[in-house]
């Protein structure tokens, strides 16, 4: 592995566990028995180490979910599988990561979260078309307006920053049965429906087990 992937990788593995402001170079340094400056000499500042760390980070997860998606037996084991996917990489990062990030490398966090650039709109109108051509979801939906929507919905809750006491009421299970599943639910036939409950059932009896 070479130095600069190293360092990216130590790095992001600290910003995730302990937030961002906590982690100075020194803190990276140390953690890699490396000097300051050979740091320095692969990356500019801080600033540059999270946006490398962050774009990478959502180069992997979509190639993760593409993966996913092709092994799925159909789109809504497909969607089923992203969830438990995302949820599982979500408990591994401190919260104090993402709030770090709004208040103190708000550019960053707009350029690369919330930039259309970055955005999976290629991967979701993917999952809408397979919906369609599998009958599991409405024939007359058009896939331009849903795909622009869903991440509407994603946005919604990336700009509740100033109400927080709301937003730290919105678990991911929460905003799931609140706002994704009957979205969902919405899109689908009858076929779509009798999936969605044999996959909610499946879940159910994993978590109870």
């Amino acid at each position: 592995m070479e130095t600069r992937e190293k360092i990216l990788n130590a790095a992001g593995e600290l910003f995730v566990k302990n937030g961002i402001r906590q982690i100075t170079m020194d803190t990276i340094a140390q953690h890699l028995g490396i000097s300051k400056r050979t740091i320095y000499e692969n990356f500019k500042d801080k600033n540059d180490l999270l946006y490398n760390f962050l774009t990478e980070e959502l180069s992997k997860h979509k190639k993760e979910i593409i993966s996913i998606m092709q092994n799925a037996d159909n789109v809504i084991d497909a969607l089923f599988s992203f969830g438990e996917f995302n949820q599982q990489k979500l408990q591994k990062i401190n919260p104090v990561f993402f709030d770090d990030m709004k208040k103190y490398h708000s550019q960053i966090f707009h350029t690369v979260i919330q930039n259309e650039n970055f955005r999976n709109y290629e991967v979701t109108y993917t999952i809408l078309k397979r919906g369609l051509n599998e009958g599991t979801f409405r024939k007359e939906i058009d896939i331009d307006i849903a795909n622009r929507f869903i991440h509407h919905i994603m946005d919604f809750f990336h700009k509740l920053e100033d109400e927080k006491e709301f937003i730290n009421k919105c678990d991911h299970q929460k905003i799931w049965t609140s706002v994704h599943l009957p979205y969902l639910r919405g899109l689908c036939t009858e076929k779509g429906q009798d999936l969605i409950e044999k996959f909610m059932l499946k879940y159910e009896n994993l978590k109870n087990n």
